[in-house]
């Protein structure tokens, strides 16, 4: 199923959409009660949005409001909040009476570029992340970068790395126009200093139309993607650039690290990896890790305070409960250059044997 991607400054235009009053039912981040008004005429179910609530147990408290609204199998889900938000809309809706459609709002940059984007719906069990789910793709996205002002700076610096992936993997030409964006976003970001000023409002400040361009070019590229391959056969798996240990690090430090912190050190990771099997490009993984700083995130566990006492040699017994496991074997995305990426089979002793030769 197509998703439709709609790209607007503002929410007015959710009107536009035509939402039935009596089918369609609202789950909002409790943090965002500022928007709740745009949704004044449908029922809202609100939670807290955490790594620590995105469980069945809330999965099951939800679908009870659900069912105590009168929502049956012709209602419409829409999911308004950041990635943890869009991930429990999905999952629910998609098992909700065996399955209801439903729409996200994104209001995080990370949401906005990719964790909404795709069908993927994921809820976290034990310590691991996202290792229950189901693959069901949304009738439709509502992308408004306006909501990106409030953002404070880990928020909003959480999707620059997944930016900076998508034109790893898909736009060499436009690549170094993103780094530059970010980066100037960052300088002014230190030179306004404790003015109280948000680093999405910042951001939005700059270039408010560079950010646009930049959001829907993550969007279309990530669209197409899954299109082509939704269940992750194929061209889907080079999307997990640098998070097999993007995942490891954050179940190492009990989730203090922000997921796009950690898929920042996993892209250097991963592309010293590559060097190391004779793969990869020494200059590339250098620029890399640079493009990285000026954009205002950690290149190494030693830059980032959650993940300082460790090494990567600490990373790699965590790889083996990675989903893309199979047997003794992982599937890893290994960068060589700029859309020049490769899926390699690798077997786990491999990797912790290098990992061991990395530190």
């Amino acid at each position: 199923m197509k998703t439709n991607i709609y790209i607007n400054k503002s929410l007015s235009g959710l009107s536009d959409l035509a939402l039935a009053k009596d089918k369609t039912f609202v789950i909002i981040d409790n943090n965002l009660k500022h928007l709740s008004s745009f949704f004044k005429d449908f029922p809202q179910i609100s939670f807290v949005s955490s790594e620590q609530n995105k469980v069945m147990d809330t999965i099951g408290e939800i679908a009870g409001k659900l069912l105590n609204l009168g929502a049956d199998r012709d209602a419409l889900v829409i999911g308004v909040g950041g990635g943890i938000t869009t991930d429990i809309t999905g999952f629910i809706s998609s098992i909700y009476k065996r399955g209801v459609k439903f729409a996200f709002v994104p209001t995080t940059l990370l949401s906005q570029v990719d964790a909404s984007i795709g069908g993927k719906n994921g809820v976290n069990f034990q310590s691991y992340k996202n290792i229950l789910g189901t693959i069901t793709q949304p009738e439709w996205i509502y992308i408004c970068p306006e909501l990106l002002s409030t953002l404070p700076q880990d928020e909003f610096k959480a999707g620059i790395a997944e930016v900076l992936k998508t034109f790893i993997l898909f736009d060499k030409v436009h690549y170094r126009s993103a780094v530059e964006y970010f980066s100037a976003v960052a300088d002014e970001y230190a030179l306004a200093g404790e003015t109280g000023i948000t680093y999405g409002e910042i951001a939005t400040r700059v270039d408010m139309e560079k950010l646009c361009e930049i959001i829907g070019k993550c969007a279309r590229y990530k669209c197409g993607v899954v299109e082509r391959d939704e269940f992750e056969k194929g061209e889907r798996r080079l999307l997990n650039l640098g998070h097999t240990f993007a995942h490891s690090i954050e179940k190492l430090t009990g989730g203090e690290i922000s997921h796009g912190y950690a898929v920042a050190i996993g892209i250097v990771i991963a592309a010293r990896i590559a060097c190391s099997m004779g793969m990869g490009n020494e200059e590339f993984a250098r620029i890399l890790a640079e493009d990285l700083r000026m954009c205002g995130l950690p290149a190494t566990l030693q830059e980032c305070s959650a993940t300082s006492h460790l090494k990567i040699r600490d990373l790699a017994d965590a790889v083996k409960k990675d989903k893309k496991v199979t047997g003794n074997n992982i599937h890893f995305i290994l960068p060589k250059g700029l859309e020049d990426v490769e899926d390699v089979i690798i077997p786990i002793e491999t990797i912790k044997t290098i990992c061991n030769d990395l530190c």
